[in-house]
C-alpha cells in the first residue's frame, strides 16, 4: 500500500501506511528498510526531526555497511544550522575521509560534508568539498552530476555566472535524463549557457578591439601572454587527467578489480585506456625527466626564442592548420578586427549580445537591474545606431514601469528627444500605433491568402487581374509566383518567364522555386524527367534500351563468394562464348554480399542472360544453400 502511494506521489498517505507496516514487525532487522523509507520521506517534506528519528532507528538496526554510511550522510544533510549535534557529525565525517574502507565513498562523504557546510553560509568551505567530491567520484556519476549541481547553485547565487554555467554542464553531462531533476536542471543551464556566450560574445569583441589598436610590440606581448595561459591550462588539465585516472586506478584495485601490469594491455586495449600502465608510465617519466611543462620542445632547457612575425608570403595548408592553433600567434592576429566594416562587424557583435542579456537578466532571470545595466550600455556606447539605441531606452523603460516611475519617465523623454520617429518613440506617444501596423500586417496576409486560394479553385484569370499590380512588401515575390503559375496554366509562356524573372533574390525560398521553373522551361527534358520520378514514386526509371545488370543478394555467412565467381567465369566461357562481363563482389551491411554481373546492351539482352544464370546447375547448386534474391 505505502509503495502504491510512493508511485502517485501522495507521500502523506505512504508516511500512514508504512508506520502501521513497522508497528506489525517486531524484529528490528526486519523493518530497517521501511524505517529507511520513512526518514527520506520526512526529509522530502522538510521534517528533519522525524527524519533524524528514523534514521538513527536504521543505524540502531544493525543495517549492511552501505545502507548504514548512506543513512549516516543523510543524517549529517538533515542537520539543520544550530543544531549541537552538527560539529560533532562533521568530525566524524572528516575521520571518515581517513578510513580505508569508505574510499568508493569518498564522494558522498565529501559532498556530506558540503551540504553542512552549505547550512551554516560557509560557502567557501562548501565549494573546496562539492570539488573534492567531483574529483573522487570515479564510478557514480549520480553524485558527480549532483555535486556540480550544488557547485552551479552556489556561484549562481553568487552572480558567478560563468562558473555556475561551467557546473551546470557538467552536472547535466553526468546526469541520467530520467533523474527527477534532469528537466529543471536542464532549463537552467540552457539559460546559463545562452546567457555566457553573450557575455563572452562581448568581452572577446571589446579585447579584439582594444588589441587591435596597440602598437605592433605591445601586441606582440599580449598575445604571448594569453598563449603562455593557454599551455598553463593545457598543462594543468592533463595533470588533473592524470591525477582521476591514478585514482580510479587506486580505486579499482581496492575493490581488488585491477590486474597487475602490463596483463590489460595485450587484448588489444590502448595503453592510455589502462590506468595501471597510465600510473606506471606517469611515475618512471618524473623519475627520469623530473615535474615538466607540457609544452613544445620540453625536453629542451634552453629554448630558443621563435620569432612569430616572419611569415612565408605563400600560404601553405600547414600554415592555414596553424592559424587554427591557439598556441600559435596568427591564430589570434587573424581574428583582429583592421577595417572599418571589420570593425562595425565586431560593433554589431556586441550590440546584440547586450541586448540579448538585457532580455535574459529581465525574462529568464528576473535580474531587473542587470537588466538595465546592458540596455544603459547600448545606448552609452552607440547612441548613432537608432535601430539598438532606441529598442534599448525603450526596453529600459519598460522595466522602469514596474517598479520605478520617476527613471520611467527620464527614459521616456530620453528616447523621445533622441528618436522621435523611431517605432518605440510612436509606440509609447500612441497605444494603438503597434495595432494599427498590425493590422496593416494582417491585411496584407489576408490579401495574399485570397490569391492563393483563388489559385487553388484554379480561377486563374481572377488571379492575373488581382496581381497585375504587385506591392513592394514581404508578400510580393509570392504573388508574382503565383502569377507566373497562372500564366503557365494559361500556357502563356513568355509572360510567365518574365514574371519569374522579376522574382528577386530577397526571398530565398520563392527565388529558388522561380530559377527551378525557368531552367525547366528552358530544359523540357528535366521537367518531364522529374514528373516521371513523381509519378513512379521511385527513384530509379525504367529505360529497356540502356544498359543493364544482373545483381544478387547473398548471405554473408554459408556463401563462398570467391568461389561462385568461379563458377560463374566457368559458365561464362562455356555457354556464353566471347562476349566478357565484368563479375564484383562487394559488402552490404555487415552480413550479406552484392554479387553484380555487368554489362548488358539493353533489358532483352539481360533477360536472356538471367534465364540461362538460372537453368545452369552448377550455379543454383551454391546459390539454392542459403535464402537469396
Amino acid at each position: 500500500a505505502a509503495d502504491f502511494y510512493v508511485q502517485k506521489k501522495d507521500f502523506r498517505n505512504a508516511k500512514t501506511e508504512l508506520l502501521n507496516a513497522t508497528s506489525l514487525i517486531k524484529r528490528k532487522k526486519n523493518k530497517v528498510r521501511l524505517n529507511y523509507i520513512l526518514a527520506q520521506l520526512y526529509e522530502y517534506s522538510n521534517n528533519y526531526s522525524l527524519a533524524q528519528k528514523h534514521y538513527k532507528l536504521v543505524l540502531k538496526s544493525n543495517p549492511s555497511y552501505e545502507m548504514a554510511f548512506n543513512a549516516k550522510m543523510s543524517l549529517a544533510r538533515s542537520l539543520q544550522n544550530g543544531n549541537p549535534d552538527a560539529k560533532k557529525t562533521k568530525k566524524r565525517l572528516l575521520k571518515m575521509i581517513k578510513d580505508d574502507k569508505n574510499k568508493e565513498y569518498l564522494d558522498q562523504i565529501y559532498y556530506t560534508i558540503g551540504e553542512m557546510d552549505v547550512n551554516i553560509q560557509d560557502t567557501n568551505s562548501a565549494i573546496e568539498n562539492f570539488y573534492s567530491s567531483t574529483i573522487n567520484s570515479i564510478d557514480n556519476n549520480t553524485q558527480k552530476a549532483l555535486s556540480f549541481l550544488a557547485l552551479g547553485k552556489i556561484y549562481f547565487e553568487k552572480r558567478q555566472y560563468k562558473l555556475a554555467s561551467t557546473n551546470y554542464d557538467s552536472s547535466i553531462f553526468y546526469m541520467d535524463n530520467e533523474f527527477r531533476l534532469y528537466e529543471k536542471v536542464s532549463e537552467k543551464q540552457l539559460v546559463l549557457r545562452d546567457l555566457v556566450s553573450n557575455i563572452k560574445t562581448v568581452e572577446t569583441q571589446d579585447s579584439l578591439q582594444i588589441l587591435s589598436k596597440l602598437p605592433p610590440l605591445e601586441k606582440r606581448a599580449v598575445i604571448e601572454g594569453v598563449i603562455r595561459q593557454e599551455l598553463e591550462r593545457e598543462r594543468q588539465e592533463a595533470e588533473d587527467q592524470i591525477l582521476k585516472n591514478q585514482m580510479a586506478y587506486e580505486s579499482a584495485r581496492n575493490r581488488g578489480e585491477a590486474e597487475q601490469f602490463g596483463s590489460t594491455t595485450s587484448g588489444g586495449k590502448w595503453y592510455f585506456y589502462n590506468p595501471a600502465t597510465l600510473s606506471f608510465g606517469f611515475s618512471e617519466f618524473r623519475k627520469k625527466w623530473g615535474k615538466r611543462r607540457l609544452e613544445d620542445d620540453w625536453r629542451r632547457k634552453d629554448k630558443k626564442n621563435i620569432n612569430y612575425f616572419e611569415t612565408d608570403s605563400t600560404k601553405t595548408d600547414y600554415d592555414r592548420e596553424l592559424t587554427k592553433n591557439k598556441k600559435d600567434l596568427n591564430y589570434y592576429l587573424k581574428q583582429l578586427p583592421k577595417t572599418e566594416d571589420d570593425f562595425e562587424a565586431s560593433n554589431s557583435q556586441i550590440k546584440e549580445a547586450l541586448y540579448q542579456l538585457g532580455v535574459i537578466y529581465k525574462d529568464k532571470l528576473n535580474e531587473i537591474k542587470l537588466s538595465n545595466n546592458n540596455f544603459v550600455e547600448i545606448f552609452t556606447r552607440f547612441p548613432s545606431d537608432e535601430k539598438y539605441s532606441s529598442l534599448a531606452l525603450y526596453k529600459l523603460y519598460t522595466n522602469y514601469l514596474e517598479k520605478d516611475s520617476l527613471n520611467a519617465e527620464k527614459t521616456k523623454e530620453k528616447l523621445l528627444e533622441k528618436y522621435p520617429n523611431s517605432i518605440y518613440a510612436k509606440t509609447i506617444l500612441d497605444p494603438q500605433y503597434t495595432s494599427e501596423e498590425l493590422d496593416k500586417k494582417n491585411k496584407l496576409e489576408q490579401n495574399y491568402q485570397e490569391v492563393f486560394m483563388l489559385y487553388k479553385k484554379n480561377a486563374f484569370d481572377e488571379i492575373l487581374e488581382k496581381t497585375e499590380e504587385v506591392l513592394q512588401d514581404k508578400y510580393k515575390n509570392k504573388l508574382l509566383l503565383l502569377r507566373a503559375f497562372s500564366f503557365l496554366q494559361k500556357k502563356d509562356v513568355d509572360n510567365a518567364v518574365s514574371v519569374l524573372q522579376n522574382v528577386s533574390e530577397e526571398d530565398s525560398i520563392t527565388h529558388k522555386e522561380a530559377k527551378y521553373i525557368l531552367d525547366a522551361i528552358n530544359n523540357p527534358a528535366k521537367i518531364e524527367k522529374a514528373n516521371e520520378l513523381a509519378v513512379t514514386k521511385s527513384a530509379y526509371l525504367y529505360r529497356p534500351s540502356h544498359q543493364h545488370m544482373l545483381v544478387l543478394l547473398l548471405p554473408k555467412s554459408g556463401v563462398d563468394v570467391t568461389y561462385l565467381k568461379t563458377l560463374i567465369s566457368d559458365f561464362h566461357i562455356n555457354s556464353i562464348g566471347n562476349e566478357v562481363f565484368e563479375i564484383s563482389a562487394l559488402l552490404l551491411g555487415v552480413d550479406q554480399h552484392l554479387l553484380m554481373i555487368k554489362f548488358f546492351e539493353n533489358s532483352k539482352e539481360s533477360m536472356e542472360y538471367y534465364n540461362l544464370f538460372v537453368e545452369e546447375s552448377t550455379i543454383m547448386s551454391v546459390v539454392n544453400k542459403s535464402p537469396y534474391k
